[in-house]
């Protein structure tokens, strides 16, 4: 591989979903939003629904070319010859669905019933995509809201005696558990998840509005938006979590949760795999989700980054399919870098990347906020601050 394709400058996709934002991804890539579209998403990684482009072609075209040279063969190995990870920067204007991801066993099994099945991949009622499983890294870029997990079962109880209209879902809880009670609220038909909503409506409808930090607040904007959705009831059945600038949260598989106000850095596998419980127009399979969910008490685990050598951070989590650095660092300062394949992005300032071993100036790169680059295993490459910069590091080390 020669020194030119070890180091490539990325252009990632904008994905325009209906919960994005007016601004914050156009302000940080410097591309031209259409007036009324939200923007959602900037993927940055080799995923076919949306893969980065460089000078050589899209990132899946120029790993898939020789993964054991762009990756290392151990790597290329272990994950099939496929970046085993995704990058995205977010930004949550509107609530994202509940939702799910399964585990690597779940999703392989699932993936192939599906495919017997016949269901086009990118049919709109495909729960798997792929045979890969997708825990997920959230790193704040702002003040950032989401729900994560279920609570314990004496909170989920309060939260039933306090709607006197759900009488009869306590008594499903008190019966047959929180397992139960789910699956009730998710297989139930319109009109009764009227009955038990209209009320809590009714109630938020009348008084004052709650701060960001209590589930009525959130309830009021589902309502607004998406009407008697039974995905509500996860409003105040899950833990709401409040992550400041630079605080992180993993998303494990099989843990229900919905990103709710912000933006932030995520990390995820390589996968598209997701079951949905409510606050979407997409497809619920109910069945599906049920088999999938944890039904655990989540005590939520804030990150804040463990400290390396060299001034960066990292956000330590089980998944072998990824790791992130973060680093804030002042101009002058020299950055070792890690060897692995990665893609760094900054998200302020103005770096330099350069080959450790060369005397020739010219193959310097510089990097602005909103930009990226795609590093092979073997990159060779250090960092030079020009003013002082925040910068992610997305990769397998």
């Amino acid at each position: 591989m020669d020194n030119s394709s070890k180091i490539l400058a990325l252009d990632g996709v904008i994905q325009p979903y209906a919960w994005g934002g007016s601004s914050f991804l156009a302000d940080l890539t410097y591309k031209s939003q259409p007036p009324g579209e939200p923007w959602a998403e900037w993927w940055l990684g080799a995923h076919p629904k949306g893969p980065a482009q460089t000078a050589l072609g899209t990132l899946d075209e120029v790993i898939g070319d020789r993964p054991a040279e762009v990756l290392s063969k151990n790597i290329a190995d272990h994950f099939g010859g496929r970046l085993p990870f995704l990058l995205k920067v977010l930004d949550v204007q509107d609530m994202l669905s509940i939702q799910v991801h399964p585990t690597i066993a779940m999703a392989r099994e699932g993936f192939a019933r599906e495919e017997t099945a016949g269901i086009d991949r990118m049919a709109p009622n495909r729960n798997y995509r792929d045979k890969n499983h997708k825990p997920e890294l959230a790193v704040a870029l702002s003040e950032f809201y989401l729900l994560h997990g279920f609570k314990s079962s004496e909170e989920i109880g309060a939260s039933l005696d306090r709607e006197p209209a759900w009488s009869d879902l306590k008594a499903i809880f008190e019966k047959s558990g929180l397992n139960g009670l789910y699956d009730r609220v998710m297989s139930a038909p319109s009109d009764e998840l009227a009955r038990w909503l209209m009320p809590l409506k009714e109630r938020l409808d009348s008084k004052a509005e709650a701060p960001m930090s209590h589930p009525d607040y959130w309830a009021r904007r589902a309502f607004e938006r998406y009407g008697f959705d039974r995905g509500i009831f996860s409003i105040y059945w899950f833990n709401l979590v409040k992550l400041e600038v630079g605080e992180g949260i993993f998303q494990a598989a099989q843990i229900p949760h919905a990103y709710l106000s912000g933006a932030c850095v995520e990390l995820m596998a390589n996968s598209d795999n997701v079951l949905r419980g409510g606050l979407t127009p997409k497809h619920i399979d109910p069945p599906e989700l049920m088999k999938t969910l944890d039904f655990s008490t989540v005590r939520p685990s804030i990150l804040s980054g463990e400290s390396l050598e060299g001034g960066w951070l990292v956000y330590p989590t089980p998944a072998p399919d990824f790791q992130l650095w973060r680093g804030e660092f002042q101009k002058g300062q020299g950055v070792e870098l890690p060897q692995g394949p990665a893609i760094l992005f900054v998200y302020s300032g103005h770096i330099k990347l350069s080959k450790r071993q060369s005397v020739d100036r010219e193959d310097d790169l510089d990097f602005r906020r909103g930009q990226a680059c795609w590093l092979s295993y073997d990159h060779g490459a250090e960092i030079q601050i020009l003013s002082d910069a925040e910068v992610y590091l997305a990769g397998v080390f």
